[in-house]
């Protein structure tokens, strides 16, 4: 299997879980959460659609080399799941444990390997010769 497909097939499966929560979010939760809380769902779930859908796009791009993908790629990966699943999870806190909004503080590490993985593909692109 290629990086491409592997990409692909990940953005895939993001994009899928993604829309699986957010219709969970708007059919359940939201007689559950309170607003604040399910703005904080929508948002990860808006930021996972949206790297899903760039892992769709770089996994159809020939314009980097697949040596260059695994760095950036890896940072969109592990940066989306930090922030989308720290975010899910403490839109639950009433749910589970009112302490775990403490586990807020890591999200923005997840935003950060996102915005860095992001444009260091930009800067390939850009480079790119194709």
């Amino acid at each position: 299997m290629s990086n491409n497909n592997k990409h692909q097939g990940l953005g895939a499966i993001m994009l899928g879980i993604s829309i699986a929560f957010g219709a969970l979010g708007a059919h359940i939760l939201e007689k559950i959460l309170t607003p604040h809380y399910l703005d904080v769902w929508k948002t990860a779930c808006l930021y996972c659609s949206f790297n899903a859908l760039g892992l769709l796009f770089i996994g159809s791009s020939s314009a980097i080399q697949k040596s260059e993908q695994k760095t950036p790629i890896t940072l969109i990966i592990i940066g989306a799941f930090v922030f989308s699943v720290s975010l899910w999870i403490v839109a639950l806190n009433k749910q589970i444990h009112p302490s775990i909004t403490k586990l807020a503080i890591i999200t923005p590490f997840g935003g950060l390997a996102m915005i860095a993985g992001w444009i260091w593909i930009g800067a390939r692109l850009l480079r790119s010769k194709k």
